[in-house]
């Protein structure tokens, strides 16, 4: 039998590329817990559907700044030390998943950096309406951006460590 199709050990296996997209598709269509069709939704019809995506964004926002004033250190040293670990793993001792499982969480970090951020901003400033919506759509632009860089050098990278293992290249 044949398990070249499940082997989780390579940038080359279909399943770490359908974890990736599925990762990012993800990470850009929810911001701050708001999907993008509730956001597009309250600036079509505004009314009920406005005051859905601003209770979203601001329930969402509180859980967020709570769980963070509660615990954010812990959370950033444990996720410092995965990611650092992972790193570590992968590029020190050679280790090609961890390699790879660096490559797709390290720069996830970044939009649940953004999204902290952004739950402070509005716990502080408390925009509504059109201002609210702006935000979440300037977020949602940046959590894309962020995803077709990670992407792009998680190819890259991905095309570096074929070369360099097969000796066609450094």
């Amino acid at each position: 039998m044949n398990y070249d199709l499940i082997e989780l050990t390579s940038f080359w296996s279909i399943w770490y590329w359908i974890v990736m997209v599925v990762a990012w598709s993800m990470t850009a269509h929810w911001t701050l817990g708001v999907p993008h069709d509730a956001v597009i939704a309250a600036e079509r019809k505004g009314g009920v559907f406005a005051q859905q995506c601003e209770d979203m964004a601001y329930i969402n926002a509180q859980r967020l700044v709570y769980y963070f004033d509660k615990g954010g250190v812990y959370i950033i040293g444990f996720v410092a030390f995965f990611i650092s670990s992972l790193g570590t793993a992968g590029y020190f001792f050679h280790i090609e998943f961890f390699q790879a499982m660096f490559i797709l969480l390290a720069p996830l970090v970044l939009p649940n950096v953004f999204s902290v951020r952004l739950a402070y901003r509005l716990k502080t400033q408390q925009p509504v309406g059109e201002d609210l919506l702006k935000i979440l759509f300037r977020r949602r632009l940046w959590n894309q951006v962020i995803g077709m860089v990670a992407i792009v050098g998680a190819t890259i990278a991905a095309i570096i460590h074929q070369l360099t293992n097969n000796n066609l290249f450094f």
